[in-house]
């Protein structure tokens, strides 16, 4: 039998997985458009959060299981974007650590509390 927490681990590490699958498979669509239709700068920016916060939301609802929701959303969330940031750092051969990645981590532990929150909600 597993314990409480190691059931909440369970639950925060196949959320941060289908989140950054969602993530990765998302962001190679918007890759293609942005190769087919020449978007701008801004546009992949708030697209790129887009996603992420899209993803985040989804692996959230598809994982948690009612109890502790918010802190369990809020450790999905912020574990995304930390393995979706080195995974992207892989891609692009550097790492570049900032004020703006402190931020991207804050903003995915946000829409993860939020997430996990509405699961919660849902799944009562």
């Amino acid at each position: 039998m597993q314990s409480e927490g190691g059931r909440a681990a369970a639950e925060i590490g196949k959320g941060v997985c289908v989140a950054a699958v969602i993530t990765l498979a998302a962001v190679l669509v918007l890759a293609l458009l942005v190769k087919l239709f020449s978007f701008g700068q801004a546009a992949v920016t708030a697209s790129g959060q887009v996603i992420k916060a899209a993803a985040v939301f989804a692996g959230c609802l598809l994982a948690l299981r009612p109890g502790r929701c918010l802190v369990k959303g809020a450790a999905c969330g912020l574990g995304t974007a930390v393995v979706t940031y080195f995974l992207f750092a892989v891609v692009a051969g550097e790492i570049s650590f900032g004020w703006a990645t402190v931020l991207d981590w804050l903003f995915g532990a946000a829409v993860g509390a939020v997430g996990g929150f509405v699961a919660g909600l849902v799944k009562k």
